[in-house]
């Protein structure tokens, strides 16, 4: 019998065809071209394995018991978002004309509102962070709420945990929300503090994956913590000692927040804790309205795989495109996708200094590869890139001409666009983009500039692997 006429074979050619011709009008629904373009060609020359990866990771899509209660958050949340509306003082930003794009971007988004009279302060060390934070929570006199993405025990963050159980001990209430695949090797230590009254919350929890989840690497990346309505954090920091990876040590910022805007970071609290617990925190005594504290003006902005649109992905393309002096952005997973790519040359094309602030060593092998595929065409365009050698730079910061700056958990990558749960904090001022240039600033004079044409003399080798490896940044 020709193999051709084998009942078999032609079930498996059927299969094959089936899954290639359904990847048609799949795919490319509402996903990048470069990102449609790359699954598409996987499931063309291997359909079985391709289908396989694309039910695994291919999809952005919550399972239907968290779609559910996503679609009951806006109804359940109401209390709150009335409660936010309420709030004073609200500001329109008082931009100058060039960032009215920027600003109208905003308003279509805006899920809060844009609050004038914050006052903000910036902690670049795992121990400034914890000192300040230990402070705060021993001050606190109702209730302490914390995101984290890595959540340990360890010597560093020891003062933390031990601050929250004195905090039980006086009859606050500590909720504590962590990833659960995130902070997995600290989650027994963690777990234990319930014993003292710590309510311990894990955000997409693995033991739920195999039988609710439609896929299992969804991420809860945020770093939040607020007390008492009143002082809130967000950044890039996670609660773990900076060197918790052996041979590297990581660079952070946090921004600690007094104001009304952090009450916004109580409502993407109160969002995720509903969603994990099915718990509603109660609008009266956890969205005080509370009296401005400084002069900053800005807004919370949440993104995520419940969201429609990559919000932070899209601020930060808009940044770049209404800079017309300076840009600088630090991120430790620099995979742009094709639009922030291009923009990101135009800007430094049309004389914007450009400065792309990079660690040398990443923990993740493919992305640092596919992240180094990216600089000769920068450099060519004329953008600046810096590299730190000895830390992993993992603050996550975008400053545009002086005014305009951008805090949060976003990496520049797809994940960050897609995958994970992310939050980032918008300033108006320049006070706040002054303070933060200068910690920038410092961060570039720890680094090396990456010289054009010594770049260029990298081993042949090396510039294959990194070829190969920009074919999966769509995937990354």
């Amino acid at each position: 019998m020709d193999a051709l006429e084998n009942p078999i074979t032609q079930l498996y050619f059927l299969i094959e065809w089936t899954i290639r011709l359904a990847a048609l009008f799949i795919v490319p629904l509402r996903r990048p071209p470069t990102a449609a373009t790359a699954w598409l060609l996987l499931l063309f020359f291997l359909p079985i394995v391709g289908l396989v990866m694309y039910l695994l990771v291919g999809r952005p899509r919550m399972s239907r018991h968290r779609t559910e209660q996503i679609a009951r958050l806006t109804e359940t949340l109401w209390p709150v978002t009335q409660r936010l509306s309420e709030a004073e003082p609200q500001g329109s930003g008082d931009l100058p004309e060039r960032f009215a794009a920027v600003d109208q971007m905003v308003r279509c988004w805006r899920r809060f509102p844009l609050f004038d009279g914050n006052h903000i302060d910036a902690l670049d060390s795992m121990e400034g962070f914890g000192e300040q934070l230990v402070r705060d929570i021993d001050a606190a006199t109702d209730h302490i709420h914390l995101t984290f993405y890595i959540a340990v025990v360890d010597s560093a963050t020891r003062p933390v945990f031990d601050a929250l159980r004195r905090a039980t001990q006086r009859g606050l209430t500590v909720r504590l929300l962590v990833d659960d695949f995130g902070s997995k090797q600290g989650m027994r230590k963690l777990l234990r503090l319930r014993r003292h009254g710590i309510e311990i919350a894990r955000a997409f929890p693995r033991s739920k994956l195999p039988h609710k989840a439609a896929r299992f690497d969804l991420r809860n990346h945020r770093k939040l913590v607020v007390i008492d309505g009143r002082i809130g954090y967000t950044g890039s920091m996670n609660l773990v000692h900076p060197e918790f990876r052996k041979g590297l040590s990581y660079q952070d910022l946090m921004l600690r927040i007094q104001g009304p805007v952090v009450l916004e970071l109580q409502a993407v609290f109160a969002g995720d804790w509903y969603i994990e617990t099915t718990e509603l925190l109660d609008p009266e005594r956890h969205f005080p309205l509370t009296q401005p504290a400084g002069e900053e003006s800005c807004i919370g902005l949440p993104s995520g795989p419940e969201y429609p649109e990559p919000v932070l992905q899209r601020l930060l393309l808009g940044l770049i495109h209404a800079s017309t002096e300076r840009l600088e952005i630090v991120t430790p997973y620099f995979v742009p996708d094709d639009s922030t790519l291009d923009a990101l040359k135009a800007a430094a094309r049309r004389g914007v200094h450009c400065d792309l602030l990079l660690p040398e060593e990443l923990d993740q092998p493919l992305v640092q590869l596919a992240q180094e595929s990216y600089f000769d065409e920068l450099l060519e365009a004329g953008v600046h890139i810096h590299r730190h050698p000895t830390r992993l730079l993992h603050s996550k910061i975008t400053l545009c001409d002086g005014r305009l700056s951008l805090v949060g958990s976003a990496n520049l990558d797809v994940r960050s666009s897609l995958i994970n749960a992310e939050f980032g904090l918008l300033c108006y001022s320049s006070t706040t983009a002054d303070r933060l240039a200068g910690i920038v600033a410092e961060y570039r004079r720890q680094c090396r500039p990456l010289a054009a044409g010594r770049w260029a003399e990298r081993h042949r080798g090396r510039v294959l692997a990194q070829n190969l490896a920009r074919l999966t940044s769509p995937l990354l």
